[in-house]
């Protein structure tokens, strides 16, 4: 399970769950392994609680999903990811990177192109973790 979101209204209580797959690359969830998660989760609902009226919603964190600091920067190493960050006196910027490494509180990264560039080595770009405000995965297509 990525995240449970649980959401009371007057009659109504919205049940929203979104999934990982930790043995996936970018932890993508097939629409079969939502049903079954939706089916056994109203099993347990119904028998837990039979007179709940409720709505339950499960699906995948996504292919562009907000990125856990710094746990996911471990797992989507290779990956591409956009991150937007805080440099010394400078406002918010961002960028898309491939994640090369992490050593404690330093993330090695290099930066994005979906071009292919013969024999010109990418900047290498070191961020401290303190300095990263969000990420998330980033799909080129």
């Amino acid at each position: 399970m990525y995240a449970l979101m649980v959401s009371q209204r007057p009659n109504h209580t919205l049940i929203e769950v979104e999934l990982d797959h930790l043995g996936h690359p970018y932890g993508s969830v097939s629409l079969l392994e939502c049903e079954q998660v939706s089916r056994k989760l109203n099993e347990e609902l119904e028998r837990i609680s039979p007179d709940l009226n409720y709505t339950l919603k499960v699906s995948s964190a996504g292919a562009e999903r907000k990125l856990v600091i710094p746990e996911d920067l471990d797992r989507f190493r290779g990956i591409p990811v956009r991150l937007v960050y805080k440099l010394e006196g400078s406002v918010d910027k961002e960028g898309i990177f491939k994640i090369l490494d992490r050593k404690e509180d330093k993330i090695f990264l290099e930066p994005f192109s979906k071009r292919k560039t013969k024999g010109s080595k990418k900047k290498e770009v070191i961020l401290e973790l303190k300095d990263i405000l969000k990420g998330n995965l980033y799909v080129s297509i």
